[in-house]
């Protein structure tokens, strides 16, 4: 299927969100005229008018008219890159609508007005970023929906309006996002989370799409590139590293009357050593559409291929008064999970409602954690009247998936009271660690320990308890099990004391009222249980880590059968 290049004429506000009873909702399917194939992303809206939407990934679109629209005549707009506008005056509420492809002129017909190889066109589209894209303060309104699967069984859907404050404008080009960015959630959605990475999922993760922006974010030095799959939430390196890459000119198409360069790109490099000295594959290749007059890039591909996982992303930019803006992006991941033996999908899409360039209010923001999207409750009367939820459904295979235990309607309701109630009492750390026991079987012993902060013989055990997690360190799991309910006051004490060391050390706040307290018939702390390697339970009431004799215990854990 073809993908387009524009996707959004403008888009209703968030401010006039809500319409009339008498709005006019038109729905149709936007096909390749001779292929009969999907259009994809295409851009249908009001002519001479703000009001857009875009095609999904199978064509379909819905867009909801003012009744204003009622009294006069008006036309309905289609536009692609890669094919003739289409246009049609008073348009019926359901729609078959057929474009025909524009010609693409192959490279070795086209004519130059400078000499320029394909990546001098690339370098000169960077170097034309202040010149093209709004270099002031501005907001972006925005839509973004996550969704996930495994295999091919759907497990977790969020969308949230939210608002990007981009303090410099495209002024500065950064090396993630939330340098000089900042970002608030107005309001949020969430069904439960079934799939089997749940433990591991993000609360929400606007800065990973927003690194979908090559204009926007370029990591700083080439030299941040040897493994493009460590890179901060995937930010490009093209800017910093031309040299690294092959470019190939495949063309020049249209759109919208314009002539685009297409460029493809392909990283040279296609392995690297590890410190292992194993050969890691990661190939990275897309391609970059650069009008041909101003140099702009106006829309970006990648895709990028490691042994364990493939992202597929791009972005799409809109000129509004002559300079450019983000319009939309879209993320596609899938990773092999070797443990469990199946693959886990990611889909993250974020798409502009709308750009004030002038008389918004700053405002400052982080992209928030699980505690701050809880203050956030779920409003249903926002929901019925977003455009972008109907300009965009959801396919149907999602929706039956999700609603195996629950309608969505439900979840939405319920979401935020059950995930407080899991998350506070403490319910959601103590399945963590029940999965974490699963899930190490067979690899270490382990040694836990239940503690709190406000227990000074506990707190008093801990300088001991690094001890030998730097002794043991990648041999033994050390595992610290928190009957704190004051959760600031964990977290608190995690750092005041500096107990917490990456990959080492694994932290669980269970509360005061855990079965696995009263499973172990914890009626005092600190208490230390060891587990060998198989799962079994050597001991129920452990050494203290200050004890001389501790390090006999665990060495005859690490000893092979045979000596035990």
């Amino acid at each position: 299927m073809r993908q387009c290049l524009s996707l959004l004429l403008w888009m209703f506000s968030l401010s006039a969100l809500a319409q009339s009873a008498n709005t006019i909702i038109i729905e149709g399917r936007v096909t390749d005229a001779v292929t009969k194939e999907a259009v994809q992303y295409a851009s249908v809206g009001i002519l001479g008018s703000t009001i857009g939407t875009s095609t999904n990934a199978d064509g379909y679109f819905t867009l909801r008219v003012p009744a204003t629209f009622r009294s006069k005549d008006y036309s309905l707009k289609i536009s692609c890159v890669g094919y003739d506008n289409e246009v049609i005056k008073n348009p019926d509420t359901r729609l078959e609508i057929s474009m025909n492809q524009s010609k693409t002129m192959l490279k070795n017909v086209v004519v130059f007005d400078r000499d320029l190889s394909p990546e001098g066109i690339v370098r000169r589209a960077f170097r034309n970023v202040k010149r093209n894209y709004y270099t002031k303060p501005f907001v972006y309104q925005t839509f973004y929906r996550h969704y996930c699967k495994d295999d091919s069984v759907y497990g977790r859907l969020i969308e949230a309006a939210a608002e990007v404050y981009k303090r410099k404008g495209y002024k500065v080009q950064q090396p993630f996002p939330g340098w000089k960015d900042e970002v608030r959630v107005n309001q949020l959605r969430r069904s439960y989370d079934n799939t089997k990475v749940a433990s591991g999922h993000v609360p929400i993760a606007l800065y990973s799409i927003m690194a979908a922006d090559p204009v926007a974010y370029q990591v700083k030095s080439s030299s941040s590139t040897v493994l493009s799959m460590f890179r901060q939430h995937d930010v490009s390196n093209l800017r910093t590293n031309l040299k690294g890459y092959t470019f190939t000119l495949n063309g020049i198409t249209e759109y919208d009357g314009e002539q685009v360069y297409i460029i493809q790109y392909k990283w040279k490099r296609d392995s690297t050593l590890l410190s292992t000295g194993i050969p890691w594959r990661n190939s990275q290749e897309g391609t970059l559409y650069i009008d041909t007059k101003n140099y702009a890039i106006i829309k970006a591909e990648q895709t990028r291929i490691s042994p364990i996982d493939t992202l597929q992303s791009f972005a799409i930019y809109k000129k509004v008064d002559n300079k450019y803006f983000l319009y939309h992006s879209m993320k596609e991941g899938r990773t092999l999970q070797m443990r469990g033996k199946f693959v886990h999908n990611h889909h993250l899409e974020f798409i502009t409602t709308d750009i004030i360039t002038k008389g918004f209010k700053p405002f400052k923001g982080r992209e928030p954690g699980r505690e701050e999207l809880f203050s956030i409750e779920y409003d249903s009367t926002f929901w019925d009247t977003y455009n972008i939820l109907k300009a965009t459904p959801l396919e149907e295979s999602i929706v039956v998936d999700l609603e195996k235990s629950m309608p969505l309607s439900l979840q939405f309701k319920d979401y935020m009271v059950a995930e407080k109630e899991k998350y506070f009492s403490g319910k959601e750390d103590e399945e963590k660690f029940n999965r974490f026991l699963e899930s190490n079987r067979g690899i270490r012993p382990i040694y836990i320990d239940f503690w709190a902060s406000w227990c000074g013989p506990c707190i008093g055990e801990m300088p001991s308890s690094m001890g030998l997690v730097e002794k043991y360190k990648g041999k033994i799991a050390f595992v610290y099990l928190s009957l704190d309910d004051d959760i600031d006051a964990w977290k608190k004490a995690i750092k005041k004391y500096n107990i917490d060391r990456t990959f080492m050390t694994h932290h669980f706040r269970i509360g005061s009222n855990s079965d696995a307290a009263k499973l172990f018939t914890v009626d005092k702390i600190p208490r230390y249980i060891l587990i060998d390697k198989q799962g079994n339970y050597v001991n129920l009431d452990a050494r203290r880590p200050s004890s001389s004799l501790i390090h006999q215990d665990l060495d005859r854990l690490l000893a092979p059968e045979s000596e035990k």
